[in-house]
């Protein structure tokens, strides 16, 4: 009789066995293919936060030893920027560089606009130092909406669109200024620049929330944030072109932050920043800041699958010791009728083998009911909810849970059966009498 039918007679005859040791298998099951679905799904997400969040380069301008000589007016000593700007030319060039996917300059507080039609929502000291009013500052921008209260969630844009690099006399303007002079998008606004002595007209594009009470105490209208919008860089550099033909930074992004180090290398070596006085620098915290923790969290579920294995072995190690004790006379009968030790050692394996292929696929309902808050429970002990997993259960994990089972199966009927097998038929049979 081969092997395989004596173990398929044994499981079969010894039914109370098979049961605990069916039970056994699929809590260990579950535990190892929940372990295997979060540090699958921590993966993903971290890839996921490659892709969405990037990495940035900074392009900024190198303001050591190139900010001339001081000069005296009656706020005092003024030192002005004698180095380049950022041109478009430079801007066009890094566009076409591999692995750039896009880029933005903003220049907060660049563009003092008082309203010509419209009421600001005023402050403590209702200053008039133009003929219409107090100014409100506005931030240039490229494209707002990689400006950087709109990337950290701060302000959302809630009707209308984002500024972009083709707008001209475009404008963004908070909900609660909107509100307060019933605005909309699409409407037209006109705006005192003391600086440049002129009117513009500004197109409302877009409206954004986020300023609701954060006003404080405010002495001006400009230290209230709802006051404070957004125009298109174009405008600024119609309203001062003498003064103003580049840009003072630009935020450079990459697609993957791994390869950032090389599209910084491509950047470097263009040959429309050799000998300018601008200075580039990688800036990848927005990027650590949630996929560090995502990171730690794959290591900690590696950790735990490893712990999780070596308690499997010990456990089944124990429970086969236990059994293959009980069934010493038979161990020393197949002996005797010359059936070699191996061919013993095959027949327990093939016994538990049969149970855990039962179990293994009996774990995956109760994987579904656990992993999903499995991995929830470690988000919010490791990420501090930067993150969310999508932890799910599917036929692709049965083969990782296979392998890894046979090898924890085979270490543990090795382990169990050898102080038996090891001993000769003689032996076994004479203590057995």
């Amino acid at each position: 009789m081969s092997f395989i039918k004596r173990a398929g007679l044994y499981c079969f005859r010894q039914r109370f066995k098979t049961v605990i040791l069916f039970l056994v298998l699929t809590l260990i099951a579950t535990f190892m293919l929940t372990g295997i679905a979060v540090r699958d799904a921590a993966k993903g997400a971290t890839a996921n936060v490659q892709t969405a969040i990037g990495g940035k380069i900074m392009l900024d301008l190198d303001t050591d030893g190139h900010m001339g000589g001081g000069q005296q007016n009656q706020w005092g000593t003024v030192y002005g920027y004698n180095g380049d700007l950022i041109t478009q030319e430079i801007v066009d060039a890094i566009g076409k560089v591999d692995g750039v996917v896009d880029y933005n300059s903003e220049d907060t507080a660049s563009y003092y606009g008082a309203g010509v039609d419209f009421k600001y929502l005023p402050a403590a000291f209702g200053l008039s130092y133009t003929q219409y009013g107090e100014a409100s500052s506005y931030t240039a921008t490229l494209s707002s909406e990689k400006c950087s209260k709109f990337q950290s969630g701060k302000y959302k844009l809630v009707e209308g669109r984002h500024i972009t690099p083709d707008d001209k006399h475009a404008c963004l303007i908070s909900k609660e200024l909107a509100d307060y002079n019933k605005l909309s998008v699409g409407d037209k606004i006109k705006m005192y620049s003391l600086d440049s002595d002129a009117i513009s007209e500004f197109e409302i594009v877009g409206i954004f929330d986020g300023t609701e009470g954060t006003s404080g105490n405010p002495l001006t209208v400009d230290e209230i944030p709802a006051n404070c919008g957004y125009i298109d860089y174009a405008t600024m550099f119609e309203l001062f072109k003498k003064e103003l033909n580049g840009y003072q930074q630009l935020t450079i992004y990459v697609e993957d932050p791994v390869s950032i180090q090389n599209v910084y290398d491509k950047i470097s070596a263009l040959p429309e920043l050799k000998g300018k006085t601008l200075k580039l620098s990688i800036d990848t915290d927005e990027y650590d800041v949630v996929s560090t923790p995502l990171e730690s969290l794959q290591q900690l579920v590696n950790i735990t699958i490893i712990i999780i294995s070596v308690v499997s072995v010990v456990i089944l190690t124990l429970l086969l010791t236990i059994w293959i004790r009980g069934r010493k006379k038979e161990i020393g009968i197949l002996l005797s009728v010359g059936k070699s030790k191996l061919n013993i050692i095959l027949q327990i394996f093939t016994e538990t083998i049969v149970v855990a292929v039962i179990s293994f696929i009996a774990s995956i309902p109760f994987s579904n009911l656990i992993a999903e808050k499995a991995g929830a429970f470690l988000v919010s002990r490791v990420t501090t909810g930067t993150a969310n997993l999508d932890v799910q259960i599917n036929a692709a994990y049965l083969l990782p849970l296979y392998l890894i089972g046979i090898l924890l199966i085979a270490v543990a009927v090795i382990a169990s059966s050898w102080t038996v097998v090891r001993s000769k038929p003689k032996d076994i049979l004479t203590k057995m009498s």
